[in-house]
């Protein structure tokens, strides 16, 4: 289980997903103010606390890292496996559209007159990351897969 390469991708991509739930995904600067987007909201900085909840996002985002975990744990079903790390990167495409949509609505909680200043941060990047390594392990599945029905070919 360890020694193949898909389970290196999908811990790879749980610890990014891990990840960001401690980063800033963006940062709104409105007037002299100034709030943190991150996965579980738009807090503001001068200490009044959640301006906007974004909790969906937080349950997301746990359940793609609950979905690699199975499809680690689960690596003598490969055609099970495949599946649900296609299901896997469904659920991370889902996390960043919902990420653009929560930003949109979070900016939009403000005054349409003041003038807001959006900075991405690090945060959205390591949203988007893990869809590349749960591609990879995808690949490695299905090349593990050929391998197989390769070798039973020959027998």
């Amino acid at each position: 289980m360890w020694q193949r390469i898909q389970t290196l991708y999908l811990a790879i991509a749980i610890v990014i997903n891990l990840v960001t739930f401690t980063l800033n995904i963006a940062e709104f600067q409105i007037e002299e103010q100034l709030h943190e987007f991150s996965i579980y909201g738009l807090l503001d900085k001068s200490g009044e606390g959640m301006l906007y909840s974004t909790t969906t996002l937080s349950v997301i985002n746990m359940l793609s890292i609950l979905v690699s975990l199975v499809v680690i744990f689960m690596f003598k079903k490969r055609q099970l496996q495949i599946k649900l790390s296609q299901l896997n990167l469904f659920v991370q495409v889902i996390l960043v559209a919902a990420i653009f949509f929560m930003l949109d609505a979070a900016a939009s909680q403000f005054q349409l007159d003041t003038e807001i200043h959006l900075n991405y941060g690090i945060g959205i990047l390591t949203s988007i990351l893990p869809m590349v390594f749960i591609y990879l392990a995808i690949r490695s599945i299905k090349k593990d897969e050929a391998l197989i029905r390769a070798a039973d070919r020959i027998r």
